[in-house]
Order: C-alpha cells, then structure tokens, then sequence
C-alpha cells in the first residue's frame, strides 16, 4: 500500500527564495490537495479491492477490481519517491532508518490483519485449517514469508491481502538502498522496458495478474516483477517529473479513468487488458492524478485515504466471519443486505483500528526511534 499521505512531504518543492509569503501559502495550499486527491483514489482503489473480495467470499460478480493493487504500488513509489529521493541522495536520511519508517508506518497494521486472520480462520465455518496450520500462517504472515505453500494454502492464506505488503516491503528495502546512487537516464529507462517485457510474459504465461505474488511458488516469485515494474514506474514519474508537464488536470479525468480500469463492465481477454492497464493506464493515472489542483477542501477525500491502508488490511477476515453468519441464518437475509451491512463493519473495524491502535502505535514507535 501507498504510504500515508502528508502534505509536509511536498513543502520542500516551494522555493524559499520568491520572498512572496503569500504566493507560498498558495503553492502549500496546491501541495495539500495534491495530497488530498491521491489519497482519494487510493481509498477508491482500497475499496474495489475489499469489493472482489466480498463478491469472492458472498458470490457475485466483479472482475478486475485486483487491479487496484498494482495502482497502489505505482502510488507508493511515486510518493516515497517525492518524499525521501533528495534526502536519501545527499545522506541527510540513511538507508536504515528510512527503512525503520517503513516498518513502523506499515507493521502495527499488519499485526493487526494477521490478529483479525487468526480469528477468522479458527471460527470461520469455511476454513479448513488446523490449530498447526493456523499457528504456521500467523508466524509466516508477521514474518511476510509465504508459509502458507507449506501447509498446501496460498502464500498469505490466513489474510491474503498480506502477499502484497511483502511485496511493498521488499520494494522498500531495494528502494532505500538504490535511491542513494544516481543512474543514468538511459539506464532508468531500460530497467523499466526490461521489466514490462517480464511482465508481458508473465500475463500471458498465467492469463491474468490476478494470482501472481500468491497464487503459488512460481507465481510468488512472479510477484517480484509485478511490484518492480509498477514500483519503479511511480518513483520514475516522480523523478522524470512527469506530473508537472502534464500541466493542470481537471481531477474528474483520473478519477473516472481508474475506477473505469477496476470496475470494466465488459468481458474481455485479460492477459491483454491486465498489461494494457498495468504499463500503460495505471502510470497516467498517477501522473495525472499528480497534476491535479484543487481550489477545495474535500475532507472525504481525506478521510478515504486515510482508512485505506486499515480497511484493506482487516477486509477479508470480517468478511468471512460475515459469511459465517449467512450460514447461521441459511440465507434467512437477503444477500444484498449481508453483503452491504458486512462492508460497512469492515470499514467501521477500519476506523476504530485507525484512530485507537494504528495513530497511537505509530506515534509512540515514531518518538521511541526518533523518526518523528
């Protein structure tokens, strides 16, 4: 998942020199909507992935809405690169400490989602697991290694929307050590060409991206290439400053584009859409996304970013103690009224995690390791 969006992260890019106070009110103002608009697609795309999954668990249809998670790792390495690629170049941030943020912006919500899998799994009718299997997926899972293929399950089985938090570390881990080393342009470009072609391969070796980073061994080690490309995509539309020669976009464009990528009504063949989408779509939405400035608050807009990350953590469980309790009632209530009552627990569950455990945690580990 994209880290958690601030507009201090942009506040370095005003020039300090205009000496016109209040045409640099105005420009912190722009960055802080910036922020706002792509932490407002960010919760829609948190939220068409908490959809497939309860269209998965209570049965209706919703096909591509896995694409939300490759916009979040496009997300992630265009923010982490606008927030931390000067301060990792000229060693003001070392790599170990930037990776320190990392873990502990990312890790009390991931103990969380692992806490919520337990449960789920021990008193969900539809599990299979044993005490033994459950115990190994949580160890595996906290440690985000895909113990899951030891016990015959999926990578992440006890929660699996963790695959991709595995994925996003170890992109952080690879950015934080070659954000400190300056490449060639050229050299930037032919990463990313070489890496597309992988990923070309890959789609049409499995005929989706859906399953890849968890559906088995080899498509775990697929993964790799799945966060590397959309990853380095991001971090290059921040440093080829993409987003800035765009010029003004009116924010309906990107909005109305990504949610017409998760939510495509059509069938068509999905290796082509799958790569279609991830190189191509995906990075101009960000772009675009990035260029947005809004003359607005939209608290929302905040809002949604902000649970993003808790609701996409902690979805799937309450979904299948939701399921659980269809099959208490056998169907007594009507599906739709389930489905929709289940989503909005996960959100609720979303929101106390947010404001009760995932703040507070943060800010203590923040001040204990001096990373505020």
């Amino acid at each position: 998942m994209a880290d958690e969006l601030t507009a201090s992260a942009f506040r370095r890019e005003v020039h300090p020199g205009s000496g016109d106070a209040s045409h640099l009110a105005s420009q912190a103002d722009q960055v802080k909507n910036h922020f706002i608009f792509l932490d407002e697609l960010r919760g829609i795309a948190a939220l068409s992935v908490a959809l497939l999954h309860a269209s998965q668990i209570f049965g209706f249809g919703l096909s591509y809405a896995y694409l939300g998670v490759d916009f979040f790792f496009c997300l992630s390495g265009f923010v982490l690169a606008n927030g931390y690629d000067q301060k990792l170049k000229s060693g003001v941030l070392r790599s170990s400490t930037f990776l320190l943020k990392r873990v502990v912006r990312l890790y009390p919500m991931i103990a969380a989602g692992v806490a919520f899998g337990v449960l789920a799994s021990l008193f969900a009718s539809t599990s299979s697991l044993s005490f033994a299997d459950v115990s190994i997926l949580a160890v595996g899972a906290l440690l985000l290694l895909p113990l899951g293929f030891m016990v015959g399950q999926e990578a992440f089985a006890i929660n699996n929307p963790l695959w991709s938090l595995c994925f996003e570390m170890a992109a952080s881990v690879a950015y934080g050590f070659a954000a400190r080393r300056r490449f060639h342009l050229w050299h930037e470009i032919a990463v990313l060409v070489l890496l597309a072609a992988a990923l070309f391969q890959i789609v049409a070796i499995e005929g989706t991206i859906g399953p890849v980073g968890f559906g088995s061994w080899r498509a775990f080690f697929e993964g790799f290439v799945r966060v590397g490309f959309s990853f380095l995509a991001g971090v290059l539309i921040f440093r080829w400053q993409i987003h800035r020669r765009v010029g003004a976009t009116p924010p309906q464009i990107p909005l109305f584009v990504l949610i017409g990528v998760l939510f495509f009504p059509f069938t068509v063949p999905r290796e082509i859409y799958d790569f279609i989408c991830i190189a191509i779509v995906i990075p101009i939405v960000v772009a675009l996304a990035a260029a947005v400035l809004l003359s607005e608050e939209r608290p929302f807009a905040g809002y949604l970013g902000k649970l993003s990350y808790p609701l996409y953590m902690v979805h799937q469980p309450v979904f299948q103690l939701g399921a659980q309790f269809v099959h208490f009632t056998d169907g007594f209530i009507p599906r739709p009224i389930t489905v929709s009552v289940t989503v909005l627990a996960a959100v609720g569950v979303a929101h106390v995690l947010y404001i009760r455990f995932d703040v507070p945690i943060r800010a203590y580990l923040g001040r204990k390791f001096s990373l505020n």
